[in-house]
């Protein structure tokens, strides 16, 4: 019964973790279509802040027009501090329409919430990381 129970209580807290971290994936991705940079950048994590300057992000990422999205993934790793979520975005960049653009974000878990782990700014295109 003992064991039952805490295989209950580890499946409500994994439930619950998803549910916290799609909120936070979902409120991003809502900034970024608003083009509310700023609170785009709110949901960036330390390391990504200390990588990537807010007056940097915020000039190059109003260059892309985000129409909107939807999340198709959404995998927590073991260890329950990192996971990836698969997104599919609709944007406009340089006067074109992708539609449902694949994306994959990688997201961590730092004081309590989930935040977006950023890649280097150099490697990142509407589509992807660049090799």
């Amino acid at each position: 019964m003992l064991i039952l129970l805490a295989g209950c209580a580890a499946l409500s807290s994994l439930t619950a973790t998803k549910e916290s971290l799609e909120e936070r994936v979902k409120n991003y991705m809502q900034a970024q279509i608003d083009g509310k940079w700023d609170r785009a950048y709110s949901f960036f994590d330390s390391s990504s802040r200390e990588n990537i300057p807010r007056e940097n992000y915020v000039n190059r990422a109003g260059k892309l027009s985000y129409k909107g999205f939807s999340i198709e993934e959404i995998k927590i790793l073991p260890s329950g501090d990192q996971a990836t979520v698969k997104v599919r975005i609709d944007i406009s960049f340089m006067g074109f329409d992708f539609n449902r653009a694949p994306h994959t974000q990688n997201w961590v878990h730092e004081r309590g919430e989930w935040f977006f782990k950023s890649e280097p700014q150099s490697r990142i295109t509407p589509f992807g990381k660049q090799p």
